[in-house]
């Protein structure tokens, strides 16, 4: 596992409809340096500052994302013990992730202070609900497997849907759905801790991806859309 690389790229359009506590979020988290893994090591880097192109599927297509500290680089770092993970993010149009980047330069003590932050993302609403109306609340997620030492390790899973919204919705749905059926232990878990893989995993992704607009698997391993979705 040491070997591996595992890529997470993250793109919502917009605030996704989410909302002042979504901006708020946002705002707190670029006060952090973004954590990435690199041969088993810790590393921080500036949080949406290097920007690079992904692509998230047909309707989505490409994305401008950049390093972002999420919990993806942390939790599968330690419970898989993968030895180089980053986490992507990125948004539309364009210029919200130009000022995203802006912020990120602020200083960490003012980024960080939340009751600021909370006055800017409410004075900051309106603009960003008119935004929202032309971008859209699309959300794509991504997630890139490569080895170092095998280049015949090449996987890749997509997940893109409409809207952010009912997104989180149909995913807790599906998470609390596959509790009940005993495909996942009950309790506070990273996903990575909870799900043992195989047909857990499947029945997971097959309850949390029944509104997504794209689902896809590229697998030099064989892995197959119906072993991966459940569909």
């Amino acid at each position: 596992a040491r070997d591996l690389t595992v890529d997470f790229s993250f793109f919502t359009a917009g605030s996704g409809g989410a909302g002042s506590t979504l901006l708020v979020a946002t705002f707190l988290i670029l006060a952090e340096k973004s954590l990435m893994v690199v041969d088993g090591r810790r590393r921080e880097v500036d949080a949406m500052k290097e920007y690079s192109k992904i692509n998230f599927g047909p309707i989505v297509g490409d994305k401008d994302v950049a390093h972002l500290n999420l919990l993806e680089a942390a939790s599968v770092h330690d419970v898989l013990g993968i030895g180089n993970v980053k986490t992507l993010f990125g948004t539309a149009p364009g210029f919200w992730n130009t000022l995203l980047g802006a912020m990120a330069q602020l200083p960490s003590s003012l980024l960080s202070n939340e009751p600021i932050m909370e006055k800017l993302a409410l004075f900051s609403l309106p603009i960003v609900r008119v935004v929202d109306y032309f971008a859209g609340a699309t959300n794509a997620m991504r997630c890139d497997v490569s080895c170092s030492k095998d280049p015949s390790v090449s996987e890749m899973a997509l997940y893109a849907h409409e809207n952010l919204e009912p997104c989180v919705g149909e995913c807790v749905v599906g998470f609390c759905a596959a509790v009940l059926g005993n495909c996942v232990d009950y309790g506070i878990y990273f996903p990575e801790e909870a799900i043992e893989g195989g047909e857990d995993l499947a029945q997971v992704l097959r309850l949390t991806s029944v509104g997504a607009h794209t689902l896809e698997v590229e697998s030099n391993s064989g892995l197959t859309k119906k072993e991966m979705w459940g569909i």
